[in-house]
Order: structure tokens, then C-alpha cells, then sequence
């Protein structure tokens, strides 16, 4: 079982409302004067597989995006089959959220003859939206299915005609282009009755909202169609065409710093953008729980108490893996300050350690990722928004048998008093 003294880390505290159709009242004087309602934007997160989907909606996300087998563009990605995608739509359905298919790759016509069966399996699974960036995908996907439609980020839109455009296509939602503002959106709202999603979290692209074709022609794989080699994060030789003007430098001169727009909630909100979307649908559980889970608490915090200080949800987001953390094109046009140029990796101050698989009574069993010891400080990610951290005093492998260590890819149970639900992440605290 844990040790004694339960330790809160910290709280992040969330109303529980649910997103995009949700009018919250706001009880405070203040609040009240300055607008009787708001309306809570959406949160989608991304899932690259089943667990990580429930991850996500358990903790707080009111909608994920995923990848079929078919033209996703993230062919590495673990990706949901056809009955993955009708299970994970049955299961939002159950639970009042919702599920987007990506299409968003750029179609030639040899990949229509797989597209086209597949949009038939899709209208019967029947998701809640395709997101696609190909103008002939678009009028296909409206031909065959009844499916909602919307513009992919990998679409460029940046203005008002743009956003017109794909409306007259069939769009009912824009997913706008990363380099467009918070004032941009606002004056396209004010004009066009349309769905705007924007990207406020995770990896951004050094191309011009993914257009990019370096993996192309140094690896052979094609990044509008699902094989980008990230080209932008390698390292490069800056070799001056004069030998007297210095030597050659090596550096990560295309390598952008990550997304973080959490600080910017107030006036993302406030815009009507009916959408805020995390990246990352190849990132771990541990990411996945933490962005949603905070992103959560931020939006609840500022549309039900008008809070506006975010400094305790920046540093819960630096701790997990990035690449130091910029706030792209929503506030300003985005420029050298968004480059990171030494290094690809970046910081965190957490590591994953596993996810909760199974709760009962006080019994728990956990899926271990990583090796941890028994006395080793761990930290759990709750979904009620709570952060715990403790020691185990004891831990059995599934055979009963009590051990020191962990291995590696397995299943351990332990006892604890703390209260841990299917779905919470343990992670690990690390110096940085």
C-alpha cells in the first residue's frame, strides 16, 4: 500500500462543463457585469489509439480526433481500424462526446480507389466529423456520406474569402491555418457564420502550416501524405561560401519551438472560436492526460470564476516533454523567437511511468512502461484534476509475488488509499 501521508502536488481545479453547446452562468459580481454568459469553446485532443481516446475524454476533453487506416497522415501511428472507430465512436456517444476522422491528406487519384470504400465504411460507423484538406476529398466525402465536414489546418485557410470558400464546399467548421491570430478569427466571426477550430497546444511545423516537402526529397517519404521524417528537427551544417567569414556552424536552425496558448484562454474564449484543439496524436498517455487535463481546469477556471492568472497551468504543461514553448501565430506573427536552435529535444520535468488499467476497492493494477523502485517518488495524474505524489511501500507482479522493482512493459497491483481511477497516469518527478 502508499505510505502514510497523502500528498497533494496540486489541484486543478475544473466545473466539469461540457463544451462547445454548453452555456455556463457566471456567479461572481464582477463576472457578472461584465458578461451574464459565456460559452465554454470545445476541447479536442488527440488519440492515436483507443486508450489514449478514453484517456482523453476521461480526462475532460469534449471531443478527439483520430486517424482511420486510410489517409490520415500519420501513417506511423498506431491508427484505429474500422471497429476501433466504431467502438470509439459508441463510446463517445455513451458518454455525450464526440469522435473526428482524419482524411486530411492530399488525394491522388490512386488514392481514391481506397478512399471511396472506405468513406462507405465511415457513413455507417458514423462519427461526428471528417476533417480534410483536399477540395476533390471534400466534395467526395459530401457525395458519399453525411458526415460533418471540416477544413483541415492542412487547408492554409487564413481569411474571411478562404473560410467562405469551403462553406460553399460543404465545410461546417474551418480548422484555421497556425499562423492566423485571435483578431483574425474575431473579424471572420463577425462576418461569416461559420466553425472555427484553432490549434492552441503541441508541436508546430517550421513550414507554412505543414506544406512541407524536405522529407520528400532527403528520405523519399511524403509529408502531405503521411510520412514525414520531422526534417525540421535534425541538426544542420551551416557552411559560410567564404572560408574567411567563419567556420561551419551546426545548429537546429528549423526546429520550432512548441505551441502553448493556455495564457491566451481569456481571449480565446471571448473571440466565439468554437474549437481550441491539442496536437500530438503520436504522443504518450502521459502528454495526452496532462495538456487535456490542464486545458481543462484553465478554460473551466476562466469561463466559471473569470480567472486570469495562468502561471500554475504554463508550468504543469512545461513539465512533460517539449521543445520550449512559444504562442505561435495567435498573438503575433510568428518569427526567430519561435525557433529553439540547440537543441530537438527540449525540456520536461516528469517522466511516464504507466497508466492505471484497473480499480477495485483499494486494489489497483497498473500497466508499467518504465522501471521504477518501490520507494521511488511517483506522481499520479487524477482526472479529478488533482495531482498526488507518494511512495509505494509494496507492489506484486500479477502472479502475486511481492517485488523491489518493476520490470518493463507490465502489469504490477498495488494497494493505496488514495482516489486513483482507471485512467489516471503515474508518472515520475525528475530534475531538470
Amino acid at each position: 500500500m502508499l505510505s502514510g501521508g497523502q500528498m497533494t502536488n496540486r489541484r486543478l481545479p475544473r466545473s466539469g462543463g461540457f463544451g462547445r453547446s454548453g452555456v455556463v452562468k457566471v456567479s461572481t459580481l464582477a463576472a457578472s457585469q461584465h458578461l451574464a454568459t459565456v460559452r465554454k469553446p470545445e476541447l479536442l485532443a488527440p488519440a492515436g489509439n483507443i486508450e489514449k481516446l478514453k484517456i482523453a475524454f476521461q480526462h475532460g476533453a469534449d471531443a478527439c480526433y483520430v486517424g482511420g487506416t486510410v489517409f490520415g497522415l500519420r501513417k506511423f501511428a498506431d491508427n484505429f481500424s474500422d471497429s476501433e472507430l466504431q467502438n470509439a465512436v459508441d463510446y463517445a456517444n455513451e458518454n455525450g462526446k464526440k469522435v473526428y476522422v482524419v482524411l486530411n491528406g492530399y488525394a491522388h487519384n490512386s488514392d481514391i480507389e481506397s478512399l471511396a470504400p472506405h468513406l462507405e465504411i465511415l457513413e455507417k460507423i458514423k462519427p461526428h466529423g471528417f476533417i480534410i484538406s483536399d477540395m476533390g476529398v471534400m466534395q467526395l466525402a459530401k457525395k458519399m456520406t453525411t458526415v460533418d465536414l471540416h477544413t483541415s489546418t492542412q487547408a492554409s485557410v487564413t481569411n474571411l474569402y478562404g473560410c467562405k470558400l469551403w462553406k460553399n464546399a460543404g465545410a461546417k467548421r474551418v480548422i484555421l491555418a497556425r499562423e492566423v491570430s485571435i483578431e483574425d478569427c474575431k473579424k471572420i466571426k463577425e462576418v461569416l457564420d461559420i466553425e472555427l477550430e484553432v490549434f492552441v497546444h503541441g508541436a508546430m511545423c517550421a513550414s507554412y502550416s505543414g506544406k512541407c516537402v524536405i522529407s520528400n526529397y532527403t528520405a523519399g517519404r511524403d509529408s502531405n501524405r503521411g510520412g514525414c521524417i520531422q526534417s525540421c528537427r535534425h541538426k544542420y551544417d551551416i557552411i559560410p561560401t567564404n572560408p574567411q567569414e567563419g567556420p561551419t556552424v551546426t545548429s537546429h536552425i528549423m526546429n520550432a519551438k512548441d505551441l502553448m496558448g493556455v495564457s491566451l484562454i481569456p481571449q480565446l474564449v471571448e473571440s466565439g472560436i468554437e474549437s481550441l484543439k491539442i496536437e500530438g496524436r503520436m504522443k504518450s498517455n502521459l502528454y495526452v492526460a496532462n495538456a487535456v487535463s490542464t486545458y481543462r481546469a484553465a478554460i473551466d477556471d476562466y469561463c466559471d470564476n473569470r480567472q486570469t492568472s495562468f502561471t500554475e497551468y504554463e508550468n504543469e504543461l512545461k513539465k512533460v516533454s517539449n521543445r520550449h514553448f512559444s504562442t505561435g501565430g495567435l498573438d503575433h506573427m510568428p518569427g526567430t523567437e519561435s525557433i529553439y536552435y540547440d537543441s530537438a529535444e527540449g525540456t520536461k520535468g516528469v517522466d511516464l511511468i504507466g497508466t492505471v488499467k484497473a480499480v477495485q476497492g483499494n486494489q489497483v493494477i497498473a500497466e508499467i512502461k518504465v522501471p521504477f523502485y518501490k520507494d521511488d517518488l511517483i506522481e499520479f495524474v487524477s482526472q479529478s484534476g488533482n495531482r498526488y505524489q507518494d511512495r509505494l511501500i509494496s507492489m506484486k507482479n500479477m502472479s502475486g509475488i511481492p517485488i523491489e522493482k518493476t520490470g518493463q512493459n507490465c502489469l504490477i497491483q498495488f494497494e493505496t488509499t488514495l482516489p486513483i481511477t482507471e485512467f489516471d497516469i503515474i508518472r515520475k518527478p525528475i530534475a531538470i
